[in-house]
């Protein structure tokens, strides 16, 4: 809520400070006998109920005042849009569900937890693109096409679960393709396409690399995260003689496709080894491809004084009523 002409609030602070000056100055300060009666407060203890009443009389019309200097002040209430000139950019993003992810060398988090968290931070960074999701593991399909409704595509990031495709393994070539599929009739003057992989490509029928040239041909730029920590990945295992425990083994991720990937396209590679890198890593791709995008702010505000005047209408019209029948004065 915001208020049109706020200068009239100012008048509710003069009312409050000529009130207290009355009642705490003005009333203290008036002449006082010399000489002292005896106390009669007992005997004013026993007001009547219409004289307690009158104390709630003068609080409704306090009441009252408010309420017409709030409703003077043009109270608007409404929202503000944010419009953009341009077309954004397109972006595939291309998620690796392979049995792998479940590694817990992000601690706290395992890798597919960390990846869906990173994900859905860079879909709220880019308000005015287009972002579509691929999943992939032994097979890849789309999860959400391109769209602007990034509430829709966080859910769609918030349900991924390992082994969503049905067969496990890598397919890093068909997830490009998949994701060149939805992009390369795309009419924005920028596409590009984020995969990420903690494995090397050992399933699908098309080549990683053969990929990204289709790719290349299409103005797709292709950035690659190879996601998985230097000392290698942690897994839980249940040992029949010592229980459940953390076992490590070396990671599959084939750093040199992936850099080799990011290159024929004319993108970068990125190490996520923990946490913090993956997030870092998403912000610089989000920095490096920033459009110039105009953004026009529209707002639209409706007038609700009468929310105000109305109510303040009433409690006059009650103490009119009220002190012309109930405490009239007679002559």
């Amino acid at each position: 809520m915001r208020f049109e002409s706020p200068l009239f609030l100012i008048i509710f602070l003069i009312v409050l400070a000529a009130v207290y000056a009355y009642t705490n100055i003005f009333k203290k300060s008036k002449f006082k006998t010399s000489v002292p009666f005896p106390a009669t407060g007992f005997f004013n203890s026993q007001a009547s109920f219409k004289e307690n009443f009158l104390q709630v009389l003068k609080l409704l019309r306090y009441l009252s005042l408010i309420l017409i200097i709030i409703a003077l002040a043009r109270p608007q209430k409404g929202k503000t849009l944010e419009q953009s000139d341009d077309n954004g950019i397109d972006i595939m993003i291309a998620l690796d569900t392979s049995s792998s992810m479940r590694s817990l060398d992000f601690k706290p988090l395992d890798r597919m937890s960390a990846a869906k968290k990173v994900t859905e931070e860079f879909v709220h960074l880019r308000k005015f693109d287009r972002i579509g999701l691929v999943v992939f593991s032994g097979l890849a399909f789309t999860q959400c096409p391109l769209t602007t409704d990034s509430n829709s595509l966080v859910e769609f990031i918030r349900n991924i679960n390992i082994g969503d495709t049905g067969v496990d393994g890598t397919a890093i070539g068909s997830a490009i393709m998949t994701g060149v599929n939805r992009l390369k009739d795309a009419k924005t003057k920028s596409k590009i396409m984020v995969l990420i992989t903690d494995g090397n490509n050992n399933m699908g029928e098309i080549e990683p690399l053969i990929a990204s040239k289709i790719a290349k041909d299409y103005g797709i730029k292709i950035y690659t995260i190879g996601v998985g920590s230097l000392e290698g990945a942690i897994y839980l295992i249940d040992d029949p003689f010592f229980g459940r425990r953390e076992i490590k083994t070396q990671d599959a991720l084939n750093e040199g496709i992936l850099k080799e990937i990011s290159r024929n396209t004319g993108g970068t590679y990125f190490r996520a080894q923990d946490n913090r890198s993956f997030e870092d890593t998403m912000k610089q791709i989000d920095k490096l491809e920033k459009d110039d995008i105009k953004i026009t702010k529209i707002s639209s505000y409706n007038e609700i004084y009468k929310y105000f005047l109305f109510p303040a209408f009433l409690l006059l019209l009650l103490i009119l009523i009220l002190e012309n029948s109930w405490f009239r004065k007679l002559p």
